[in-house]
């Protein structure tokens, strides 16, 4: 047997290499934990829940100013804004009222109107049946 044509895999060609096999992966496949560790899943999550305590707390700070300025009003100016969001909600109170009412009617004659025009129709269908 001559080794001169015959290559390492078998083939006649002498420069032909063998076939190069999958090496196994040392590292297991990834886990959820380690998926949800991610810096960048890490960095959006922080973000998101640094910038909901920072509206959380502009809020709480604006109130407190809210509080602080209805607290240092005189009874006279807290009385007249009182009174004037009293006539406010009334005012819209009435306006509220006011349109149910125009609805209402629109509605009765809607009603009439179909009521006549179903009566005409039938009217019509016995006249050409006989």
């Amino acid at each position: 047997m001559s080794k001169e044509g015959s290559g390492s895999c078998g083939c006649p060609n002498p420069s032909c290499r063998p076939p190069q096999t999958q090496r196994p992966t040392c590292r297991p496949p990834p886990t959820l934990f380690s998926r949800l560790n991610c810096t960048a899943c890490n960095r959006l999550f922080f973000f998101i829940v640094g910038a909901g305590v920072a509206i959380y707390y502009d809020k709480l700070k604006e109130a407190a100013r809210k509080a602080e300025e209805e607290a240092n009003k005189d009874p006279k100016q807290k009385e007249k804004e009182r009174k004037e969001k009293e006539k406010q909600e009334k005012a819209e109170k009435d306006r509220k009222e006011k349109e149910r009412k125009e609805q209402e009617k629109k509605d009765k004659e809607r009603k009439a109107k179909e009521q006549k025009e179903k009566e005409k129709k039938e009217k019509e269908e016995k006249a050409a049946k006989k």
